[in-house]
């Protein structure tokens, strides 16, 4: 190739993937049966790309997975930027949590059009690294607040506006600290009634923040406590949350939402496991163009053996009730001195979780779930934008699969929302859509005797007839199509 000019770095030779005439053609192997479930793997290639008009692309390295009940599943490993100048490193892992029954590696990625070349492709067991072992912490300050000013006496000091908002001190705020820290702290001196009022804001994130680069320790638990309100213009309940940006990894660190102008407490908690450069924290939430209100904001660690028999001690309380047993006997004999066991096989307190469709597939993790819950909620998989993410395409095989699965281990399912307000997760298609082409199933005003019941069947009927009249347009192929191997 390029005559001779375009040498292997290991090796005698090099394998190249020519007359690419989509993306995802690349070179593959299949590795079923050399792979074994819940064992992690790594992955390394040695790429390049040439031809095409092109200088750099992504080459991919990707698993295809097939199960036994015949569902597809693709696995990005890695993804590294080849040149037509040089040889680069892919490299990265995967884990298989279930027996699958076909399981094919691939790269791909390059524009059609762009050879792929591949030096050495290599797959093995990962070496499993130590867990990290926590240092010994002498003198922890426990209920130490590492904010600076929070109760504003140098006015808002320490504070700086995150984006193009307006930040001032004003008064009215609640005295007393939130219930979630006073639990935590004990007594504490009263807050100033002081609070930053934020305006101007241009969206959801703007709001005050502090820098606390340095002030975190490894391993301790810090807890989250504010008080939080907003102003008029709201139309809807609003979320405001406490954010934290970690080396520029957003954190959560607790949130609220509200839908009236009061105070209200938000909490949380958060812990580090690897010392950050640089810590940013902000409170963030409501719509644009709604004021923003935040006193006393604590951010403090706490002993978490203590923290946990607190948690528990609250639990038990709202988990548990005395439970009275009577015994009665003719003969008083036969009762004093018999042994009772009592044992609870069901609980009626509902505890659930969120799952995915590739969820059920982890042995592991379907083990855990049944374990431990008695609800689940499902994360995507019945929203708009994956039922039907293209007009007349509809696709509810994954609910279908999931509600199965539920049903199969006595799981209750909550349901979820079907639309999300949020323009990226909303499908293009249906951003397109005008008034003329929205228009209810079901039109027109309900008649004073009709049975609501009746209605409800006739909509169900009218939604599973749109359901069934449509066809899913084709799979694209879960391989990829051949394409020209040479051998260098």
């Amino acid at each position: 190739m390029e005559d001779g000019k375009i040498l292997p770095l290991y090796g005698k030779f090099f394998a190249s993937a020519t007359n690419r005439t989509r993306s995802w053609n690349g070179i593959e192997q299949e590795i079923t049966g050399r792979v074994r479930p819940k064992l992690a793997y790594e992955v390394t290639a040695i790429v390049r790309i040439y031809g095409g008009n092109v200088a750099d692309a992504n080459i991919q390295a990707t698993l295809w997975v097939q199960s036994q009940d015949i569902n597809e599943q693709y696995i990005k490993i890695a993804i590294s930027q080849a040149t037509d100048k040089g040889w680069v490193q892919l490299q990265g892992k995967f884990l298989l949590n279930g027996s699958p029954l076909k399981v094919i590696i691939f790269l791909e990625g390059p524009p059609p059009g762009t050879d792929i070349l591949i030096n050495r492709l290599v797959v093995k067991h990962a070496e499993k690294a130590p867990p990290p072992l926590r240092p010994f912490m002498k003198n922890e300050a426990f209920g130490v607040n590492i904010i600076e000013n929070s109760n504003l006496d140098d006015g808002i000091n320490g504070w700086f506006p995150l984006g193009n908002c307006s930040l001032n001190m004003e008064f009215g705020s609640p005295i007393e600290l939130p219930s979630m820290a006073r639990n935590s702290l004990g007594m504490q001196e009263r807050l100033s009634g002081r609070y930053i009022l934020v305006t101007n804001r241009a969206d959801t994130w703007m709001g005050p923040a502090q820098m606390i680069s340095g002030k975190l320790k490894l391993y301790l638990t810090y807890q989250v406590s504010a008080w939080v309100k907003i102003g008029p213009g709201s139309t809807s309940p609003q979320i405001v949350n406490v954010a934290l940006s970690i080396d520029g990894n957003w954190v959560n660190g607790g949130q609220v939402e509200f839908n009236n102008e009061s105070w209200h407490e938000v909490g949380g908690s958060f812990r580090i496991d690897k010392q950050p450069s640089n810590v940013m924290v902000y409170i963030q939430g409501p719509a644009a163009g709604v004021d923003l209100m935040v006193a006393g904001l604590y951010i403090f660690p706490v002993d978490r053996r203590a923290r946990f028999k607190l948690l528990k001690k609250q639990t038990d309380k709202i988990r548990k009730r005395d439970l009275i047993l009577k015994f009665a006997s003719s003969k008083a004999n036969n009762v004093s001195g018999a042994f009772v066991k009592v044992e609870q096989i069901q609980n009626s307190f509902p505890f659930g979780s969120c799952i995915t469709r590739s969820s059920i597939d982890n042995e592991d993790l379907v083990r855990f779930l049944v374990k431990n819950f008695n609800w689940v909620v499902f994360g995507n998989e019945l929203k708009w934008s994956w039922t039907e993410p293209q007009q007349g395409n509809f696709n509810y095989k994954d609910a279908d699969e999931l509600l199965d699965f539920c049903k199969n281990n006595n799981l209750e399912v909550r349901g979820h929302c079907i639309f999300w307000e949020e323009e990226y997760a909303i499908q293009p298609w249906v951003q397109g859509l005008n008034k003329r082409c929205c228009r209810p199933i079901c039109p027109g005003p309900r008649k004073k005797q009709e049975n609501p019941y009746q209605q409800t069947h006739q909509l169900r009927r009218s939604l599973a007839g749109r359901r069934t009249s449509h066809r899913c347009s084709p799979a694209p192929p879960a391989l990829p199509l051949p394409c020209h191997l040479r051998l260098q």
